[in-house]
């Protein structure tokens, strides 16, 4: 099964939890500023930006790994 595939499996999930702390000041205060509409967006907006600093990390190694194979030959 492609990866893509089995992500379509996975296009809707549940979460029931409360926050506490720094993270919910945060969220309070993205809310208040309109950065965020709701909760939901806010958690939505939260993975989208660790997913795009986690794929531009993997990408930046990649890039020095090759860059080394390169330096090396």
């Amino acid at each position: 099964m492609a990866r893509n595939d089995k992500c379509e499996e996975f296009s809707k999930v549940h979460i029931r939890c409360s926050i506490d702390g720094e993270p919910a000041r945060i969220l309070v205060e993205l809310k208040r500023r309109g950065l965020v509409r709701s909760h939901v967006d806010a958690i939505s907006q939260g993975l989208m930006a660790l997913w795009e600093k986690v794929v531009r990390r993997e990408l930046e190694e990649a890039q020095l790994k090759a860059s080394k194979r390169l330096a090396e030959e």
